[in-house]
């Protein structure tokens, strides 16, 4: 099983991207395959600009990977135009594709924003999500340290689950 986890948050103090390592590492003893991608790190312009290098790399891993873990920030109570951009970009061959959401907000009356991104993933390209959101909020963290142990507990399920589910769709 092979999964790309895509930290789309471009925020020099992502949370997001705490819980992406945090599950990557997760996976990372269950013995998967994981590629990580750090948005901070990538060029993708928007859909009218020209191809970027890095929007050709990113479109490939996404279809080359089994599946997909998406870690995101909340933005006017939806997705970042970061990650719409990668997206809209880069999803093309996403097709079928298992996917999971990480999510850190400022606070708890967001929760509902991952619905956007659910919505996004399964419309357009029909993709599988995993039910389980981890949902975390500025309180679970101490800078950029996850101090949460309920948050930890629920990155254990979620990436069990994760791993459980996508190999058994592979099947």
């Amino acid at each position: 099983m092979k999964t790309l986890i895509i930290s789309s948050s471009l925020s020099k103090k992502s949370r997001s991207f705490v819980l992406c390592k945090e599950v990557q590492n997760e996976l990372l003893s269950k013995k998967a395959k994981v590629t990580f991608v750090d948005a901070r790190n990538t060029l993708i312009n928007a859909y009218h600009k020209n191809d970027t290098e890095d929007k050709k790399w990113l479109s490939e891993l996404v279809q080359e990977n089994d599946n997909i873990i998406i870690g995101m920030g909340i933005h006017c109570f939806s997705v970042s135009d970061n990650l719409k951009i990668i997206l809209d970009n880069c999803f093309e061959n996403a097709t079928g594709k298992f996917f999971g959401i990480l999510c850190a907000a400022g606070g708890q009356k967001s929760y509902l924003a991952t619905q956007h991104l659910s919505q996004i993933c399964m419309n357009e390209w029909r993709m599988i999500q995993l039910p389980r959101v981890i949902y975390a909020t500025s309180n679970d963290f101490d800078e950029m340290e996850l101090t949460s142990v309920e948050i930890k507990k629920r990155i254990k399920l979620f990436s069990d689950e994760f791993y459980s589910v996508g190999k058994k769709l592979l099947t």
